[in-house]
């Protein structure tokens, strides 16, 4: 499965838009690197891995790049990436009943 690309510039200019020139607030600095790359997480279950049904978040890391303390920025919400279709069940089995 190829992974999935997100929208940078969209999330650009939802952090420019909710941050403005804001600052790190560990070091005080201001340079930060977005991630290209959407991360998932998942409720914890005692170190058990739960599949299906359980609510997963998508998140973008943006590292400072004096510290390194890193924010977790929801790609949903931010315009990353868009939510996924949900296919019916009739679609899922290939049937039109």
């Amino acid at each position: 499965m190829e992974k999935k690309k997100i929208d940078t510039q969209k999330l650009i200019n939802h952090l420019n838009g909710k941050w403005g020139q804001v600052k790190c607030p560990l070091c005080n600095h201001g340079q930060w690197n977005i991630s290209d790359t959407v991360y998932e997480l998942r409720e914890y279950n005692d170190g058990n891995m739960v599949i299906g049904n359980v609510p997963i978040v998508p998140v973008v890391p943006v590292t400072c790049m004096n510290c390194g303390n890193t924010v977790l920025v929801n790609a949903l919400l931010s315009g990353a990436v868009t939510q996924p279709k949900k296919v019916n069940e009739n679609e899922k089995e290939g049937g039109d009943e």
